[in-house]
């Protein structure tokens, strides 16, 4: 094995007259370096920015949600029987809704929350997500950023709530009005709750009379969120027959997951395609190879060398090549993104493009989350590809008769 691997090289690396198989044996290990490297860089960079939705969605949302399609005075549920079940850190209820907020001449639609900790579950207690929400009075209001910047509002003005609601078939009614004192402005990370999401107390809608159209809400929040499957069995399985319905964050965002999956998909099998080309690259090289290289062919046979022999020198060419490019790509995207801010700073310093403005996005550099799983699956797939591309021109050589080569150089 070690002489062949020797003359492996050698014929990779050859500096006689076959020089342009050495171009095309490193143009090729290029640019499966690159196409490796932009492969890992894409779909790292997918990942930080799922990871990113994630953190965002978890500190809003809560893990799992119990919902009822029946009115408020109603409770068919005691939530304090589920916090038997182990890994449940809190639970709360909430009276969620869609009105209108008015201030000044101003009106936009909102997604209403009335927040109601349960007061034996103190884990919980203030809090909405991972936000704290100290000292929301009974008649103060929370809003989200961005909706507070398009309607001008700021900390301490008063504005006003109405809930519709349909009071026969044939009329609408715009419901009765609630002041409210803006007691905060919260930056929630996510645009559908900054844009329209305003937070009260649950009791303050119940003193008012407008809960003839709300609906009962129960957040759960569990110890490891991305464990919230074997929390719904229990739950369905306890709350079973009572009109109410489990779900997690994952499924109240299953359409942006699915999204995204589907856009790692599609970005990675395009760049994949760089790949192929280069493993192509190499069935040409190591056929260009054979035929440079008939006379040494005929000269190993006969020294000795089976056809099995000479099919495996020029599978380890192939194999040398595509591995160089297979290591090179990963080294070469593993760096990219440990200096992945220093890149941005200096295409924005050369070209003046700015990857995130501020004030436009939630995130000011470009997240990663470098996995060591997508590094195996990359080099695993490339490395049997790169198999099938190194092998079967390789079995060509073997089938080279070396009586008919010799032949043929004597005349």
């Amino acid at each position: 094995m070690q002489n062949k691997l020797f003359i492996a090289s050698r014929f990779l690396f050859t500096r006689d007259k076959g020089k342009f198989i050495s171009i095309v044996s490193l143009v090729s290990s290029i640019a499966i370096t690159i196409g490796i490297a932009s492969i890992l860089i894409v779909l790292s960079i997918m990942n930080g920015f799922e990871s990113e939705i994630h953190k965002r969605i978890l500190n809003v949302e809560p893990h799992i949600t119990i919902k009822s399609t029946q009115a408020i005075s109603s409770n068919p549920l005691n939530l304090i029987d589920l916090t038997f079940i182990e890994g449940i850190e809190s639970i709360s209820s909430s009276i969620d809704s869609k009105g209108v907020i008015q201030f000044n001449n101003l009106t936009a639609g909102v997604q209403i929350k009335g927040l109601d900790i349960l007061d034996n579950n103190s884990t919980g207690k203030g809090f909405f997500g991972q936000f704290k929400l100290s000292n929301l009075g009974s008649s103060e209001i929370i809003i989200g950023k961005s909706l507070a910047y398009r309607m001008g509002i700021r900390i301490g003005d008063q504005l006003i709530i109405r809930i519709p609601s349909l009071e026969n078939k044939a009329s609408f009614s715009l419901g009765k009005s609630q002041s409210y004192i803006v007691s905060e402005i919260i930056e929630f990370g996510l645009a559908k709750f900054d844009n329209s999401l305003v937070i009260v107390a649950s009791n303050q809608l119940l003193g008012s009379g407008m809960d003839q159209n709300l609906f009962n809400h129960w957040s759960i929040m569990v110890k490891d969120p991305y464990q919230t499957s074997k929390y719904i069995i229990q739950l369905e399985r306890l709350l079973n027959n009572t009109g109410l319905t489990v779900s997690d964050w994952s499924m109240n965002n299953s359409a942006l997951f699915k999204a995204i999956v589907i856009e790692k998909t599609i970005m990675s099998t395009l760049l994949f395609l760089v790949v192929l080309v280069a493993m192509f690259n190499i069935m040409v090289m190591i056929s260009m190879t054979i035929n440079e290289k008939s006379k040494d062919i005929a000269i190993l046979r006969t020294l000795g060398f089976r056809e099995k022999d000479i099919t495996q020198i020029f599978f380890l060419q192939g194999m040398i090549n595509a591995l160089m490019g297979i290591f090179f790509g990963l080294l070469l995207g593993v760096i990219a993104l440990k200096n992945l801010s220093k890149i941005e700073n200096f295409i924005d310093l050369v070209f003046g493009f700015d990857f995130f403005p501020s004030g436009l996005y939630y995130i000011s550099n470009m997240p990663y989350l470098l996995r060591l799983q997508d590094i195996i699956i990359i080099s695993v797939v490339a490395f049997l590809v790169s198999f099938l591309a190194a092998y079967l021109p390789s079995m060509k050589a073997s089938k080279k008769d070396p009586a008919l080569i010799t032949r043929f150089y004597r005349n």
